[in-house]
């Protein structure tokens, strides 16, 4: 669409039956063209297109909320399924349900958001949920790693059944998938700022009827912040559609601001662990902390890195995320270090899963590492970054597939 527009951007009729055959498309194409173009032509399309922009978010502002409070209502419903019906066993409902409940009302949103409701796309979700959905509940209700381990990784598959709907199932074109990962962050922010503000409004609330002496706590959390709990997320997306600009600030300073930060900190934790009297061999919580620490690095890097486009001082950002993916390959090689040590006494679900992990990890870190260092002397090559970034989910999400299908099957359930 954009080339189109370009090889016809001094025809008024064309430009027009362009815009109609897709205005939404046309619309998207045209805010990139309108920086590096003016003319009469060019002005008058920037100023219609505002015009159709502002009565479009009307509408979708109305009709979105009432698919907020909709879904919202009926994530909240099913949430409570234990509570309505007691036979229904709690903790199994929440471990292995609870996730999929979430991230169903917040994909259906993403559904809407996006107008993906036609036969192909219903047929993709459907069959990527319920089979999910069955399979987990299948499982046999016993204490068992490999089902744990199982549970644990749904939200991750669901997480990218939320990126295929987001992208609206073009998952394979970088930017779309880069300003998922953006938009990830975005909605971090949001979320986060929403559940201070209720955590706020809700101590509040309480406060002032215990003055009263009437105590709700019981009633208020288990029938109204449940509800508001399992809405943020859904209200999260919808701040962010009706207010596209309300994080874009935040997140890039927040990227510049804790990149740093946490490469000084871990720098200095990491030498300090050298001088402790632990031993990463033995002590298992501490290769835990490590794994975590190493999980929560990559995240930075990644968040950084679809941030490096809106920075002025772009070579000292790569610096920094090239010395902070150097530091958790550090970690990372010190903990399978640790790992492949254990796994000498035996493969179990856990051991499995962490090397396995790590391993992925591991070369994800190497591919970044190298293309930040690339883009460092060479600038223009930072989209190998980006690429290195999002290419490599696919690789993730087939790990997640095989730890939630066939993982207990492995280990016969162990």
């Amino acid at each position: 669409m954009q080339n189109r527009i370009v090889n016809h951007l001094e025809n008024p009729e064309m430009l027009e039956k362009l815009f109609r055959e897709n205005k939404n498309a046309f619309s998207k194409a045209f805010e990139n063209i309108a920086i590096e173009n003016d003319s009469e032509l060019v002005r008058y399309w920037k100023i219609r297109l505002s015009y159709e922009d502002v009565n479009k978010r009307s509408e979708n502002t109305k009709v979105g909320l009432l698919w907020v409070i909709l879904l919202s209502l009926v994530t909240g419903i099913l949430v409570k399924l234990p509570d309505l019906f007691t036979r229904i066993d709690k903790n199994f409902f929440y471990t292995r349900d609870l996730a999929i409940i979430v991230f169903n009302g917040i994909i259906l949103f993403t559904f809407w958001q996006n107008r993906l409701f036609n036969l192909k796309n219903l047929a993709v979700y459907a069959t990527i949920l319920s089979v999910t959905a069955l399979f987990i509940n299948l499982y046999p209700n016993m204490q068992s790693d490999s089902i744990m381990l199982s549970a644990i990784f749904v939200p991750l598959l669901l997480w990218c059944l939320y990126g295929l709907a987001y992208t609206s199932f073009d998952f394979n074109d970088t930017n779309k998938r880069m300003n998922f990962l953006r938009f990830n962050g975005e909605l971090l922010i949001t979320a986060g700022l929403l559940i201070i503000a209720g955590g706020i409004f809700s101590a509040l609330t309480i406060q002032f009827f215990s003055v009263i002496d009437m105590h709700i706590e019981d009633f208020y959390f288990n029938n109204i912040a449940i509800f508001g709990a399992v809405a943020v997320p859904i209200l999260s997306i919808y701040l962010l559609q009706v207010y596209p600009g309300l994080t874009k600030k935040i997140a890039p300073v927040i990227a510049k601001v804790f990149a740093p930060i946490v490469l000084v900190t871990m720098t200095v934790y990491l030498i300090s662990l050298l001088f402790s009297n632990n031993h990463i061999l033995y002590d298992r919580e501490l290769l835990l902390l490590l794994n975590a620490m190493l999980l929560a690095i990559l995240a930075i890097i990644v968040f950084s890195v679809s941030e490096l486009d809106n920075s002025k001082n772009k070579n000292i950002n790569v610096l920094t995320l090239f010395l902070l993916s150097l530091l958790a390959l550090i970690i990372n090689a010190v903990a399978l270090f640790a790992i492949l040590t254990r796994v000498s006494h035996g493969l179990t679900p856990n051991r499995t899963v962490v090397l396995g992990s790590n391993i992925l990890i591991f070369i994800h870190l190497i591919l970044i590492g190298k293309n930040l260092l690339k883009t460092y002397f060479l600038p223009d090559q930072s989209g190998e970054v980006e690429k290195s970034v999002t290419q490599y989910i696919n690789i993730y999400a087939l790990w997640t597939v095989f730890v939630i299908f066939l993982l207990p099957f492995l280990f016969k359930f162990r």
